[in-house]
């Protein structure tokens, strides 16, 4: 234990904010779940492509591959780890919120309820940096080069009627 400025001991595993929100992640999942579906195995990037088409329906009728953009970003050595655990967290705060208003996690949520969900957390700080992300990361993979694979045959650039300019990569540099 140790003395904290407020002079309350606390455990030193708190310490850190990372353990903190681990931990308390782990108490929230076990108070909210029993009385709801799991969401634990609902997959980060199922969710995460519905998100972003709920933000950015366009996206569908692109055919633009965003959540494909958003596991290479997740997979890459180059993308800070404080970044890729916020879009990994968010989707659990995302998760937990909706079985908190509806009992069901975000993908088993009707349109109206997930953009209810989403309205939610857009008036909270940590739901409204997410979103913020979400949609820089949709607008990423809509403007990018086909060579990254979410945007096929260039459709968003060809949507915004932009002529990209050269030279274009001949290989992905994420």
């Amino acid at each position: 234990m140790s003395l904290n400025l407020s002079g309350v001991y606390s455990p030193i595993f708190l310490k850190t904010r990372r353990t903190f929100l681990k931990s308390t992640f782990c108490t929230t999942a076990l108070i909210v779940l029993p009385k709801s579906e799991l969401f634990g195995a609902v997959p980060i990037l199922e969710t995460i492509a519905l998100v972003q088409e709920d933000l950015l329906p366009s996206i569908r009728k692109l055919d633009i591959n965003s959540s494909s953009y958003l596991s290479l970003i997740l997979h890459h050595s180059r993308v800070a780890d404080d970044e890729k655990e916020f879009l990994r967290n968010g989707v659990q705060w995302l998760n937990e919120e909706a079985v908190l208003h509806y009992k069901h996690p975000y993908i088993k949520l009707s349109s109206s309820q997930r953009q209810n969900i989403l309205q939610i957390i857009s008036k909270q700080r940590w739901g409204d940096n997410w979103i913020y992300t979400m949609l820089t990361y949709i607008v990423e993979a809509t403007l990018s080069d086909p060579i990254y694979g979410a945007n096929r045959d260039g459709a968003g650039l060809k949507w915004l009627e932009h002529i990209p300019g050269l030279p274009q990569p001949k290989e992905p540099y994420l």
